[in-house]
């Protein structure tokens, strides 16, 4: 099992840990605000949050994270009113 923190929220998860946390995010936890983009850490779609320095998720695995505070977009505020999340809303990503 597989400890890791996302949003504030830890989550147990019984999965390889050489899977992309991108993919973690969006099929195991359902968090859709990270988007994929490019798929080799480019294009910045798949960012978030490890502690308070920004990764691209589609580079790195859920094994890498154990243990660490990991935000996503949905993790910014809970009403939406992060500056980021309007800006997402606004140009509908």
């Amino acid at each position: 099992m597989l400890s890791i923190i996302i949003n504030q929220k830890k989550h147990l998860l019984d999965i390889n840990p050489d899977i992309p946390l991108l993919w973690v995010l969006r099929d195991h936890l359902k968090l859709h605000g990270t988007k994929y983009g490019c798929g080799i850490e480019q294009c910045g779609a798949c960012t978030v949050l490890i502690g308070k320095r920004p990764v691209r998720s589609c580079g790195i695995t859920v094994g890498e994270v154990v243990g660490k505070n990991i935000t996503t977009i949905e993790g910014l505020s809970s009403d939406s009113s992060h500056p980021v999340q309007k800006a997402w809303i606004a140009e509908q990503v």
